[in-house]
C-alpha cells in the first residue's frame, strides 16, 4: 500500500498530474534512498488506508506511456494526509463502481537531462553526490 501512496504523491506533484514510468521510477529511487523519513511517512499513511488499491479504485488511470492521478485520487490523498495530521480513523478509498472523473492533460515530455539533476539537488540538498551522479548517468541524452 505504501508503494501505491508514493505513486499517488509523485503524480500529485507533477504538472497535469501525469508521469511516465521512468519519471515515477526516478522519484521512487530518490525518495526511498534519501533516508528513512519517506518510508516511515508512507507507512503511516498506509495504516490509515489498509484497503487501498489505487488502480482498481480509480485513483490513478493508466494510459499508454503515462499514469495520471484522477480528481478522486487527489481528493483521497488530501483526506488521507489530513487524517494523518489529526489521527482520524481509517479513510475508505472510493468505491470502484462509481464513475471515475479523468482530467484531460497534454502529452508529457521526458525531463530535460541537463535540468533534472539540478532540480533534484535543489529539492534534496542532503542527497549524496553519488546518487546525483547515478541519476544523471541514467538520463537519456
Amino acid at each position: 500500500m505504501s508503494f501505491q501512496l508514493s505513486i499517488l504523491k509523485i503524480l500529485a506533484g507533477q504538472p497535469d498530474g501525469r508521469g511516465n514510468l521512468e519519471l515515477i521510477k526516478l522519484h521512487l529511487a530518490v525518495f526511498y534512498t534519501s533516508g528513512p523519513e519517506w518510508t516511515l511517512r508512507m507507512k503511516r499513511l498506509a495504516e490509515l488506508a489498509p484497503d487501498l488499491d489505487a488502480f482498481s479504485q480509480g485513483l490513478i488511470t493508466r494510459e499508454r506511456g503515462a499514469w495520471t492521478i484522477t480528481n478522486q485520487g487527489r481528493d483521497f490523498l488530501a483526506k488521507l494526509e489530513e487524517a494523518a495530521l489529526g489521527a482520524t480513523p481509517a479513510i475508505r478509498p472510493p468505491d470502484p463502481a462509481e464513475p471515475v472523473e479523468v482530467e484531460q492533460a497534454s502529452p508529457i515530455a521526458p525531463p530535460a537531462a541537463a535540468s533534472l539533476p539540478k532540480v533534484l539537488e535543489r529539492s534534496h540538498g542532503g542527497m549524496s553526490r553519488s546518487l546525483l551522479n547515478y541519476v544523471g548517468s541514467t538520463l537519456p541524452e
